[in-house]
């Protein structure tokens, strides 16, 4: 089941956080408190979540899946949900320039490769940009 996040998921998902590299809590906050979008995957507990920063187009900030309930069908449901919720014609999802395990995974929810994009990154990289087309376009 996908659902909002609401503030009782917050220390779970925070946990699911450990499992990125890049990570900002900040998110979870401002996903609750409606800012940006936050959906849960739950089986039984948190399982999984996505964050989508509104805009045009809508960027997918964090997707995680706990290890123990990978390849069960609950990252596809987030992303769509995700993009339901923020009602964009387009999601981005950049990724730190030296993390090549994030493409096939981005793929595999619907991602294709959409350039670069310059001037992103503090450090001077210019992170890989996918994009994924609204199922709605």
């Amino acid at each position: 089941m996908i659902r909002p996040m609401t503030a009782a998921d917050v220390p779970a998902v925070k946990s699911l956080q450990t499992q990125l590299e890049y990570a900002d809590p900040e998110l979870v906050d401002a996903a609750v408190c409606g800012q940006f979008y936050g959906r849960v995957a739950v089986a039984g507990a948190p399982a999984g979540y996505a964050i989508v920063l509104p805009g045009t187009p809508a960027t997918l900030a964090e997707l995680v899946v706990a290890p123990a309930h990978r390849r069960h069908g609950h990252g596809r449901p987030l992303v769509q949900a995700g993009d339901a919720a923020a009602d964009a014609t387009t999601i981005d999802v950049l990724t730190p320039a030296d993390h090549a395990a994030a493409t096939p995974v981005s793929a595999a929810v619907g991602f294709q490769p959409g350039g670069r994009r310059p001037d992103f990154s503090t450090d001077g990289t210019d992170p890989p940009r996918l994009v994924r087309r609204s199922s709605r376009t």
